[in-house]
């Protein structure tokens, strides 16, 4: 068995550490000795390979264990995701330099004797907690990062009964391109306002193909105010009320009243519009947007693959902050329905990001 000693909240190993680094990548090689990390030292102790000693005497598990608490912040949590990892097969090491608290690589990767890796990294891995907060901020970062290495941004989320759940975070590249469609084939028209709605009554046609804005009702076509706005920006259509004609700015005013998060939204919805996606109301399915793929109808009865919602899409600042729990039920939502799950980033360049649950 290996010897490990404890001192100033540093673990090394001075005898033979190129052997202990060669169990499975653990630790970073010094010159002549091995620096652990706290949860390789504890999953080393607890596989039997390595002892632990503090001032020359050996240290049970649970004394390290408490040890380690001091030394690690949040160690329970990193311990649990990096073991669960492990126990997957993949070779796990500590984020080090990187912005995240483990590497993950895939299963059967190697290292040098200089302790190289031989292959990419699959997933930085940040580890929290259930009861923390998910900064979008933070993430956005954090996946910038991953990306400039080739590699993935994952979420090991620890809850209260101590059970991993993995997500990853990814550009949704599609929605971040640049085409610009406009609005081919969408005529002028006049609507009525009322309340949250403006009623198109003469040629609805005119506003509803083939772009499907709105919902139509047999005679006539009921735009709500995104829509209403859209659509008047670009000329298509006039408002009018009992007292008279609704200009662009009194538009708009009105629905911010009606909706505090109006203005985010509306952003992404004109965003996604120009580029030719199609943009319905996601009230249904507990967020902001529903949206489909370009070139998609609106139809009733069976629908193929292609035709359903393809991306479930909230519109967010880039300063948000969500909790855990709140972030888990708008995964669930959108995959119950077979859909991508989308955060709009509200900033000066409108950008996409997806956020999937995985097995790994």
């Amino acid at each position: 068995m290996y010897k490990a000693k404890l001192e100033d909240g540093k673990i090394t190993v001075d005898e033979d550490p190129e052997e202990v680094f060669q169990l499975g990548g653990y630790g970073r090689l010094e010159e002549d000795k091995l620096s652990l990390e706290p949860v390789e030292a504890m999953s080393l102790l607890q596989r039997e390979k390595i002892e632990i000693l503090k001032n020359g005497e050996k240290l049970t598990e649970e004394e390290f264990y408490r040890e380690a608490c001091s030394i690690s912040e949040g160690f329970h949590e990193k311990l649990l995701v990096y073991q669960d990892m492990r126990r997957r097969g993949f070779v796990v090491r500590p984020g080090h330099s990187f912005p995240c608290d483990l590497r993950v690589y895939e299963r059967g990767t190697s290292f040098d004797k200089d302790g190289k890796k031989l292959s990419h990294v699959k997933w930085l891995v940040d580890v929290v907690r259930t009861d923390s907060e998910f900064s979008l901020a933070d993430k956005i970062n954090n996946l910038e990062a991953a990306e400039n290495i080739r590699s993935n941004l994952a979420l090991g989320i620890v809850d209260e009964e101590g059970d991993v759940t993995y997500y990853e975070v990814d550009e949704e590249k599609k929605l971040n391109g640049d085409v610009s469609k406009g609005l081919e084939g969408t005529e002028q028209a006049k609507g009525f306002l009322e309340g949250n709605t403006v009623t198109v009554w003469e040629n609805p046609e005119n506003v509803y193909e083939p772009n499907y804005f709105g919902k139509r009702r047999k005679e006539r076509v009921e735009l709500n105010l995104m829509e209403a706005l859209f659509l008047m920006e670009r000329n298509k259509l006039e408002v009018e009320t009992t007292e008279g004609k609704v200009s662009k700015e009194e538009l708009e005013e009105t629905a911010r009243e009606k909706d505090i998060e109006f203005e985010d939204k509306y952003k992404i919805y004109e965003d996604l519009r120009e580029k030719g996606f199609l943009v319905k109301c996601g009230f249904k399915f507990g967020t902001h947007f529903r949206v489909y793929d370009r070139g998609v109808e609106l139809k009733k009865g069976q629908k193929s693959p292609d035709e359903h919602t393809k991306w479930v899409l909230h519109a967010v600042p880039s300063d948000e902050s969500w909790s855990y729990p709140e972030l888990s039920r708008f995964v669930r939502l959108a995959l119950n329905i077979r859909s991508k799950p989308t955060l709009g980033v509200v900033d000066k360049s409108k950008k996409y990001y997806r956020i999937r649950r995985i097995k790994p």
